[in-house]
């Protein structure tokens, strides 16, 4: 994930992200209400989220996680540096609301994630995020063969002992102009999956002419996000 190098460019760019973390924090007020005393955020970014977080919630103590520094903007408890699934939290730490956005298909170990999430949680607590289902950015894995693995976490959570609350999937499709603008777009949020996939012109071009054959039509070039929503309670 390159996201250090386009903190700068991710609000504007992040549009699907932004929306998601709208309609996330909305559905959380409508299954569990607005006030809560420890509210933990995990990934918070630029602040996204965060600033839904500050605006919709009544709480007395924020908590904010990523692997950088604090880009939010928004002071809190405390900021917790580094990866979530490492992260020393102590014995008495315990939250009634944890939320994160666009955050858990980067974790390797999902169901150590949501088994840490499940002991740091207070009794009646919930957890709110969303996710990435496997659809996203289906043009460019179905062309290049590579990508992220969206890994189905419905038989993660249930074992993991969450009771699911609420669930959404949607699919929505970004056009552009061109192909060249689909990888900028990807660059500047910082989430693309071919970072680490090496470029020649010939490969470009070849990927580049199967993708405008098979997924661009009147209205451009496409690109499809597959946002999930999750409302789990403890």
């Amino acid at each position: 994930m390159d996201f250090i190098r386009a903190k700068n460019t991710y609000r504007e760019n992040a549009i699907v992200q932004k929306s998601m973390a709208k309609k996330l924090i909305l559905e959380t007020i409508s299954k569990a209400g607005c006030n809560f005393c420890n509210i933990f955020e995990i990934g918070s970014g630029t602040g996204l989220l965060t600033d839904e977080i500050v605006a919709n919630f009544n709480f007395k103590r924020l908590f904010l996680n990523d692997l950088t520094d604090n880009f939010t903007n928004h002071k809190c408890k405390q900021y917790f540096k580094g990866d979530i699934s490492k992260l020393n939290f102590g014995d008495d730490f315990c939250v009634d609301l944890i939320v994160s956005n666009a955050v858990f298909q980067w974790i390797n170990n999902k169901e150590a994630l949501f088994s840490r999430l499940f002991s740091i949680l207070a009794n009646d607590g919930t957890l709110a995020f969303t996710y990435f289902g496997c659809k996203n950015f289906c043009q460019i894995k179905n062309i290049s063969g590579f990508g992220l693995d969206y890994e189905d976490i419905m038989p993660i959570i249930k074992k993991t002992g969450f009771n699911i609350l609420y669930f959404e999937e949607e699919l929505e499709t970004l056009y552009f102009k061109d192909v060249q603008k689909i990888l900028e777009h990807i660059k500047l949020t910082g989430v693309g999956t071919n970072s680490n996939h090496l470029w020649t012109k010939s490969k470009y071009e070849a990927f580049k002419e199967k993708y405008l054959e098979k997924f661009s039509d009147k209205n451009g070039v496409e690109l499809t996000y597959h946002p999930q929503y999750f409302i789990l309670g403890k």
